[in-house]
């Protein structure tokens, strides 16, 4: 049990998430705009859900003094989806984005080594409760 545990927790902390491009094919114009494109940032792979969700936090919290340089970005399977126009991608959101990238790989990291130590913690407790059990069967005398 506590070795598949483990090796989903050590596997989890090789998760470095960088962009490695852009797909061409991929990247629109939004429907209904005439500047807005959904502009799709290819992932060196596609990130577990906590991932996700710490780089949603961290990108939220880039621009909270300046909300008119917010733009949504998001995670799809293996691309990093932004909404904005194309211009503002190399002048303001690109540098941005990478920045986030980092900052969400040191919080997931930050996050897999709490795991880790909960995981581990848990395991002493189970390992305590089983040699408990194992001490009580051994005193019972039967037959």
């Amino acid at each position: 049990m506590s070795e598949i545990n483990q090796k989903s927790i050590v596997e989890s902390t090789a998760t470095q998430v960088e962009i490695v491009g852009i797909n061409i094919d991929e990247t629109r114009r939004m429907s209904g705009s005439d500047s807005f494109y959904q502009v799709y940032f290819k992932l060196s792979g596609s990130p577990p859900q906590a991932w996700k969700d710490i780089f949603e936090r961290e990108w939220k919290a880039l621009h909270p003094d300046e909300p008119q340089l917010w733009r949504e970005a998001s995670i799809d399977r293996e691309f990093l989806v932004m909404h904005c126009p194309l211009l503002e991608i190399g002048t303001t959101h690109f540098a941005v984005l990478k920045q986030a990238v980092a900052t969400t790989n040191i919080s997931y990291q930050q996050f897999i080594g709490e795991q880790a130590a909960e995981q581990g913690g848990r395991e002493i407790v189970w390992k305590q409760e089983r040699n408990a059990v194992e001490d009580m069967a051994k005193s019972l005398r039967f037959g």
